[in-house]
């Protein structure tokens, strides 16, 4: 077998640190790890301060990553630097935690400016203890997902008894006690190992579109800052 030697990051958009969610998560990383040549790195968003965007276009007009200088910022740079990402949140009501949501919501800059999303490889995981609305929770996060590349892989688990159908109580080691959720979380690892592998193998070789066809998550293409003019709110071609 070709060594190829990848980093998968993982992110527990939780509040609640060393909760059912940061299990679930580094779960996952636990068995990207026993794969040769995979590194991990686990990111807990419990006691992070990640502020939501204000749309400030601060970013949009210097071209630049979001000027507030808090936690997100420095996750967004490490998602930069993975070749896969394992996106997790628990299941509230009916939709994802919003975590996640307000972490992507700083991102534009590479969006519009870069090329640094769009191949990443990316799993969805969440985890509830009803047992119900993980299915919201999947589509939210996987739309989120979309932004960095494509998502191979879900998973859900639940924290209490109504993983087997019975009246809802707390499982004595939480999502752990879930073995087909575990299962299906082992298997995102798994994915989104094989396909990060596939992606960096073929990027290293040089397999890659040309320039002149590479675009950014948004259709667009990246354009020198000085052929460029801010005009309106809008970045325009020099005439």
């Amino acid at each position: 077998m070709i060594p190829v030697n990848i980093k998968v990051l993982g992110i527990s958009g939780t509040p609640i640190k060393d909760g059912n969610c940061d299990t679930m998560v580094q779960e996952a990383l636990k068995t990207a790890a026993e794969i040769e040549g995979v590194e991990t790195e686990f990111i807990t968003m419990a006691g992070k301060r990640v502020a939501l965007c204000q749309h400030c276009q601060w970013c949009i007009e210097n071209r630049s990553p979001c000027k507030i200088k808090d936690h997100g910022r420095t996750i967004l740079s490490k998602m930069t630097e993975a070749d896969g990402i394992i996106l997790g949140a628990p299941t509230w009501n009916v939709k994802a935690a919003p975590l996640i949501n307000i972490l992507i919501s700083r991102w534009r800059y590479y969006h519009f400016f870069t090329h640094e999303f769009g191949k990443k490889i990316v799993g969805v995981l969440t985890v509830g203890f009803l047992n119900e609305g993980l299915e919201g929770a999947l589509y939210d996060l996987e739309i989120l997902g979309r932004g960095a590349g494509p998502v191979v892989a879900r998973g859900w688990a639940c924290a209490s008894t109504a993983a087997f159908g019975q009246r809802p109580v707390y499982l004595e080691h939480g999502v752990l006690d879930d073995p087909a959720g575990m299962a299906r979380v082992r298997n995102v690892a798994i994915k989104v190992v094989e396909f990060a592998r596939m992606i960096r193998y073929a990027i290293d070789a040089g397999v890659e579109l040309p320039d002149e066809y590479k675009r950014t998550f948004r259709g667009a293409r990246v354009k020198e800052k000085e052929k460029k003019i801010f005009v309106n709110g809008v970045w325009r071609d020099k005439q």
